[in-house]
């Protein structure tokens, strides 16, 4: 059996089915957004990471 991560936005254990990893931390699919505009990144070809926050592209481009 594995341990159980917990979600870096919302601090709970992730026992869903799938997890999404970002820059070594673990996020519920429906937790992973933007910092700034809050867009959903789960269904988002990629997303990027400055100092601990994660952004969209248009956000990060910024």
């Amino acid at each position: 059996m594995t341990e159980q991560e917990a979600c870096s936005a919302c601090g709970e254990l992730i026992a869903d089915r799938f997890l999404l990893k970002v820059s070594d931390t673990s996020w519920h699919a429906r937790c992973l957004r933007c910092c700034v505009c809050q867009t959903p990144l789960d269904h988002q070809p990629s997303c990027f990471v400055r100092h601990g926050s994660v952004y969209c592209r248009p956000d990060y481009v910024r």
